[in-house]
Parts: C-alpha cells; sequence; structure tokens
C-alpha cells in the first residue's frame, strides 16, 4: 500500500514495479497512467467481477417517479439493474423497514402489459408511465433501483494541498483540481461509488448517493461519524478498495502498458499469470462472502440435521 493509503497512488506503484523500465518512468507521468491506462482497467475488472461473481457487490441509486414521465436518466457507473423496489410501509412511514413493499417486475417488450421497466441507452424506461402519483402507494414516489457497478466513472485523488471539503456529516465538496484523475461532470456520475477519507488517523469511506456536477457536491447514503463537519481533507473517490481489487487493476494496467511498451513474452506470461490469480481471488471472496455456513458439512449441523452420508 503507498504511504497516502490512496488506490490509485498504490496502482501506479505497482505498475511501475511490474515493469520495472526506467524508460517507462521517465515518459510516462502518473496522470496519464490514471486517464488512459488505470481508467479503463478498472472498467474491464469490475465488468469480470460483476459479471462472473455469485455475489456481486451491489449499489442502490434512489429514483423519483414523475406523473407521466416515461424515461429517467441513470448514473452511467450502471452495468446490470438486478431490482427496482420500495421499501416504505403504509402512510409513507418506515414501517418494518428493510421489508420489499413493492417490486417492478420487467415483463417482454411485447407484453400485454408494457415492460414495465426496460433499459434504452443511459435511461431506465416504464411502461405504462407512472400516473396518479399523489395516491398510488400512499404518495411514496421514491424507488430504489438495485445494480452491479460497469466501472465507468472517472476516479481520482486530492491531496491536503488540493484538498476537498466536508461540509455536512453527509455532503463533500469535490476539489476543483484534484491531483490526480479528473473530475466527472456528468450527472450522478459517482453514484453508488466510494469516497474515502485520507486525513487522519481513522480513514473511513462512505457511499455516494448522489453527485452533482454543476456545485461538484457529492451526496452520501450514510454520514461520516469520526470526520469534523467544515474541514478540508485529502480524500480518493473509487471503487471499493480490497487487496484483491488492487492487485487485479494493476496487473491489467501492467498488461496494457506491456504491449505498447513490447515486453517480452516471457515478461507477458508472468503478468498473465498474476492477473488470473488476482481475479480468482477476488471471484472467491465475492462467491463466498454472502453464505451463513459453509459450502458442506460431513457432519449434522444446525442447518442441516438430516444430512447423511
Amino acid at each position: 500500500m503507498d504511504s497516502t493509503r490512496s488506490l490509485l497512488m498504490t496502482v501506479i506503484e505497482r505498475i511501475r514495479g511490474y515493469l520495472d523500465d526506467a524508460d517507462f518512468d521517465a515518459k510516462y507521468t502518473n496522470q496519464f497512467l490514471v486517464q488512459h491506462v488505470i481508467m479503463p482497467s478498472l472498467v474491464d475488472v469490475w465488468s469480470r467481477c460483476s459479471m462472473s461473481a455469485d455475489n456481486p457487490v451491489m449499489l442502490d441509486y434512489s429514483l423519483t417517479f414523475v406523473e407521466n414521465q416515461e424515461c429517467y436518466v441513470l448514473p452511467p457507473c450502471v452495468g446490470e439493474i438486478h431490482e427496482i423496489v420500495q421499501y416504505t410501509g403504509a402512510n409513507g412511514q418506515q414501517v418494518n423497514t428493510g421489508l420489499i413493499t413493492d417490486d417492478l417486475r420487467p415483463e417482454h417488450p411485447q407484453s400485454r402489459t408494457g415492460p414495465i421497466w426496460m433499459i434504452e441507452g443511459n435511461m431506465v424506461c416504464f411502461r405504462p408511465f407512472p400516473q396518479n402519483l399523489n395516491v398510488t402507494l400512499n404518495g411514496n414516489n421514491t424507488w430504489t433501483v438495485r445494480y452491479t457497478t460497469n466501472g465507468d466513472m472517472m476516479p481520482h485523488y486530492s491531496s491536503t494541498s488540493n484538498a476537498g471539503t466536508l461540509q455536512t456529516s453527509t455532503t463533500f465538496l469535490f476539489s476543483s483540481t484534484p491531483d490526480l484523475g479528473l473530475i466527472d461532470y456528468r450527472p450522478n456520475a459517482y453514484a453508488g461509488q466510494f469516497i474515502r477519507i485520507l486525513s487522519g488517523n481513522i480513514h473511513e469511506e462512505r457511499v455516494i448517493a448522489s453527485y452533482d456536477p454543476n456545485t461538484r457536491i457529492a451526496t452520501l447514503m450514510r454520514p461520516f461519524t469520526v470526520t469534523a463537519n467544515s474541514a478540508t481533507y485529502a480524500y480518493e473517490v473509487c471503487p471499493p478498495q480490497s487487496q484483491g481489487m488492487v492487485e487485479a487493476i494493476a496487473v491489467a494496467a501492467a498488461l496494457k502498458l506491456g504491449a505498447w511498451r513490447k515486453i517480452s513474452q516471457a515478461h507477458a506470461q508472468m503478468l498473465q499469470i498474476q492477473y488470473r490469480s488476482a481475479i480468482k481471488t477476488i471471484g472467491d471472496n465475492l462467491a463466498n462472502m454472502n453464505l451463513r455456513t459453509g459450502k458442506g458439512y460431513a457432519k449434522d449441523t444446525r442447518d442441516n440435521p438430516r444430512w447423511r452420508p
């Protein structure tokens, strides 16, 4: 891990270590690596993780219906929508919080009742259109879109010299000039992504619920607990950080650069082995993290008292 604890800085250090070329170090700046190598590598890794893992990382996005409005723009990082649901109880109150009260399940586009919802470009479209919102479900028009990410967003890192500002416990103002990467100016580009505070003795991270590119303000799903409001911090916006993810992105980026640099076949094969190992590690972790027990036991347990050999 890099001394800054930044995912981007750590990936850059590992790329340079894997290629170990003084000419490469002099030619490619950190900013070039982030914009042209790490970002596409991040998309590659996330796509493989989201499509192949048994328990992929799920993200939420809040969607509010408008009377007779058919289509709604989604965050650009939405890869696959798993469900569009409501959790609110009767009379608009949070009764039995966490229980799904309504589920919009898609149908065939030629269904007599309409497709319910379908993806069209960067939008999710509803047919029939939302109507009678003031009386339907007690006037509750907010739905939760649960999805896996495709990694399509612009990560960035800012040190204390270009710090961001935690305005309240749930709103964070991004720096206009980050040290690495770029500010993404697409609406809700960072919805579902992670913001990580990198200043102080405790480094907290939270999921971003929404993002306004006009103000560069991100609204968080949960408040920071030990980080003080109205203060500036070094921070990073990126996917969830894990050692497997850092390693996979770094090796994938090294392979891309290795093709440009025409590295030897033996060197490329070594990187491919490292990449397959990192992807396997991520897949193993995501496959088992939601299991309440092990995959199998050769004895009676509380969960399988009728087990017989």
